[in-house]
């Protein structure tokens, strides 16, 4: 299909956009539910689908496979969708709302906010104080500079399981106690690193109570077996 099409507060059901082509497409508050979107590449022409003056909703869509690292999610709400190996490297989900949702695959510099952040909270429509993000399945996801910041509820999500990933609660305490266990070791080049570490993650959590991490992930700089000490440091700290 060429040229633009512009939808105006309508529910669409059961399309498939895997073959779709426009010029523009353009919904405003609209609800898409069971819809298939899987393997579509997003280019700059699907933007505003995810940015229409009023929130858009998605319900039971699939996305798996779909290469989505050329839009950003904006106000949209998320509700039982499924991202199987989808690609959103560099997802910056300041106001988006996932319920639900099923994530697998590399995520790979992703952040969501669990309030409405940046300059476009003040064109939110509803208006909200906090985006809705619970029950999502990260069982199956590669997390990697990626966080969950600004309120989000880490209990409320299903993360994977073993060892390679650490869940730390009150994490302001730990961050104080854990400060001053760091300021005791040693080896001198190994607790800069740690006490640097820890000021970046006091820094990136602040709004937070818990925390999901990998024990090591790109975005710290420290040495791989600095980061798991620091991890293990904030887990015993309390």
């Amino acid at each position: 299909m060429q040229g633009v099409l512009l939808l105006d507060r309508v529910t669409v059901r059961d399309a498939d956009f895997r073959h779709a082509a426009f010029d523009r497409f353009s919904p405003n508050g609209c609800v898409f539910e069971r819809c298939d979107f899987r393997s579509e590449a997003f280019g700059e022409q699907w933007q505003a689908l995810f940015t229409s003056r009023r929130q858009g909703v998605f319900r039971d869509c699939r996305f798996d496979g779909a290469d989505l690292s050329g839009v950003r999610p904006g106000q949209t709400r998320f509700e039982r969708c499924s991202f199987v190996d989808a690609n959103l490297d560099g997802w910056l989900s300041a106001c988006a709302e996932f319920v639900d949702c099923r994530f697998s695959g590399r995520l790979r510099g992703v952040t969501f906010h669990g309030r409405p952040w940046g300059p476009g909270i003040q064109r939110l429509d509803p208006a909200r104080a906090t985006n809705a993000f619970r029950g999502n399945d990260f069982t199956n996801a590669d997390l990697l500079n990626t966080v969950f910041v600004n309120g989000i509820d880490v209990r409320a999500q299903t993360w994977p399981a073993g060892d390679d990933y650490v869940v730390v609660d009150r994490i302001h305490q730990r961050f104080t106690r854990g400060r001053q266990r760091v300021l005791e070791w040693r080896d001198h080049e190994s607790r800069n690193d740690a006490l640097s570490m820890l000021q970046e993650i006091a820094f990136v959590y602040g709004q937070q109570r818990e925390i999901l991490a990998r024990r090591v992930d790109e975005r710290w700089q420290a040495q791989p077996d600095v980061q798991r000490k620091v991890w293990e440091t904030l887990e015993r700290a309390l």
